[in-house]
C-alpha cells in the first residue's frame, strides 16, 4: 500500500493521477480539516516503493505502508504525533492519527533527520517553548529537518535561519518550511557558519560536543548581547568541558534527561550586578 499526502483541495487531482498509474479502490482519511491522505493498495512491496518514487519525482509526498498486521501496527505506533505541552506538536505529514485538536502543529515531509522525538531535540524545544516570546531572530545550526526552525517560528519567532553542512538536510527544511506555510519565515542555508552575518537573539544547535567545540567561537560571534545560546547532543558529564570552549558566555541553566543534557548559556553583565 501507499499513502500520498494531499491538502482538501488536492484530493481529485491526486486521485485522477493514481487512475492514471492503475491504481484503484482508494480510501481516502481526514485526519485535520485541510490534510487528506490518499490510501492506494499495490500488490507487491517493489511495486509499491516504485509508484511512490514515481508520485515523489512529480513533486508529491507519497510513502509505502504496511497493509496489515504487527508490520501496520508498529508504524502505527511509529507514526504517532509528538506533542510538548500544550502549546507544540509535531507529526509526519503522512500520519493516520487524527490531528485536528494537536496544539501548534507541525507536519513534517520525507528526507533530513529528527522528527523531534530524540530526547535532545525535545531539550532544546522545551528552551524555545520556555524562552520564545515573539519577534525574535533565531539561528538554527545543524537543522536536520528544520524541527527546531519551525517550532521557533510556530512558537512566534519573526525570522529563523537554519544552516547545516548537508545538502539534503537543507533541502529538507526548506521543503517543511513550505508544507508548513513558513517559508517567508525560515531560510534554510549550506554556507559555513564563518559565512553567517549579523547577531541572534536566540541561537540553539543540536550537533554534539565535538561539533560545539570547534563551532565555538562562531556561535559566540553570532549572539547577540542580551541573546541565549542552547546547546545538546552531549552527556551530563561533558557540560563542564563544553561551557568552558563557550566562554566568556556563562552557564544560565543545565538540563539532564537520561544520558543526554543541553545547556543555556547568555553573556551576564557583571555590572548590573554589583550594590549601589
Amino acid at each position: 500500500m501507499i499513502v500520498v499526502v494531499a491538502t482538501r483541495d488536492e484530493v481529485m487531482a491526486v486521485q485522477s493521477r493514481l487512475d492514471d498509474l492503475g491504481v484503484g479502490a482508494v480510501r481516502v482519511v481526514e485526519p485535520s480539516a485541510d490534510r487528506r491522505l490518499l490510501l492506494a493498495p499495490v500488490q507487491g512491496e517493489s511495486a509499491a516503493e516504485h509508484l511512490a518514487a514515481t508520485l515523489r519525482a512529480e513533486g508529491r509526498i507519497a510513502v509505502t505502508r504496511p497493509d496489515d498486521g504487527p508490520r501496520l501496527e508498529g508504524w502505527m505506533r511509529h507514526t504517532l504525533p509528538i506533542t510538548f505541552g500544550d502549546r507544540l506538536s509535531v507529526c509526519f505529514a503522512w500520519c493516520e492519527h487524527d490531528r485536528s485538536a494537536l496544539p501548534g502543529l507541525i507536519e513534517l515531509g520525507l528526507g533530513g533527520f529528527g522528527n523531534g522525538g530524540h530526547v535532545t531535540t525535545r531539550l532544546l524545544i522545551e528552551q524555545l517553548m520556555a524562552r520564545i516570546r515573539g519577534g525574535e531572530l533565531v539561528l538554527d545550526v545543524g537543522c536536520g529537518s528544520g524541527v527546531l526552525a519551525l517550532s521557533a517560528v510556530r512558537l512566534g519567532a519573526s525570522l529563523v535561519v537554519a544552516v547545516d553542512n548537508h545538502a539534503d538536510a537543507v533541502e529538507a527544511t526548506r521543503r517543511n518550511a513550505v508544507l508548513n506555510g513558513m517559508d517567508d519565515r525560515i531560510g534554510a542555508t549550506i554556507a559555513a557558519l564563518e559565512q553567517i552575518e549579523g547577531t541572534y537573539d536566540a541561537v540553539v544547535a543540536n550537533v554534539g560536543r565535538a561539533a560545539i567545540v570547534e563551532l565555538a567561537p562562531q556561535l559566540i560571534r553570532l549572539l547577540s548581547p542580551n541573546g541565549w545560546l542552547a546547546v545538546s547532543g552531549f552527556s551530563p558529564s561533558v557540560c563542564s568541558l563544553v561551557a568552558e570552549f563557550l566562554l566568556p558566555l556563562e552557564e544560565l541553566e543545565r538540563h539532564v534527561s537520561g544520558e543526554w543534557s543541553a545547556l543555556v548559556l547568555g553573556r551576564v553583565d557583571r555590572r548590573a550586578q554589583e550594590p549601589t
